[in-house]
């Protein structure tokens, strides 16, 4: 799927509303976060200052994220269980063994598969750009926020151009744009 402007994609939500519905044209195209052209631009401009010098997408799905962020001039291996393509077949534990980044990205990761855990407990990782679904109660997994060694900061910038499978208008074809996707950026403490 090519890289559309925020604009657009609320056009899409709107008319698929207006139709079978949301949830199932992002089932059946693959998407669980639309990487509008808007909300990569500011996860680029969020990663580029860091300056990591090896980042993996985790759970990179049929790598939509990642190309998007390569196309900003963001460098990064993509990895998914069922990977195919420019997606390496691996699994977290094996992407971060073998690939030993600095910073993963990750994007509605499932909440039963202990990636996050795998994630923070790697002390190579410095860096977990973490894409999550917000609701009421919950914003992606508990390990998140229940770990010490790293700090957290919502981005806000990139909240505003984000469209999930688990968004909706509060009217059928427009009103207002309710999100549930949210960006963190999580930064190990130094020692």
């Amino acid at each position: 799927m090519p890289l559309i402007g925020y604009e657009e994609a609320l056009a899409c939500l709107a008319r698929e509303e207006g139709g079978k519905g949301w949830l199932p044209w992002c089932e059946a195209h693959g998407i669980y976060q639309l990487p509008t052209a808007e909300w990569v631009e500011v996860l680029a401009n969020t990663i580029r200052p860091l300056d990591p010098k090896r980042i993996l997408e985790l759970g990179a799905g049929s790598g939509a994220l990642g190309r998007a962020l390569m196309d900003w001039g963001i460098c990064l291996r993509m990895t998914d269980p069922a990977g195919d393509g420019d997606v390496e077949r691996l699994d977290a534990a094996e992407a971060l063994s073998r690939h030993h980044p600095d910073m993963v990205v990750s994007c509605w990761l499932p909440f039963d598969l202990g990636a996050g855990n795998i994630i923070m407990a790697d002390p190579r990782v410095r860096w977990h750009l973490a894409i999550v679904q917000e609701g009421p109660g919950f914003a992606g997994t508990e390990v998140l926020w229940r770990n010490t060694d790293w700090s957290s900061r919502r981005i806000e910038a990139a909240d505003h151009w984000s469209i999930s499978r688990s968004d909706y208008l509060t009217e059928v074809v427009g009103g207002e744009h309710i999100r549930h996707g949210t960006a963190y950026l999580f930064e190990r403490h130094e020692n």
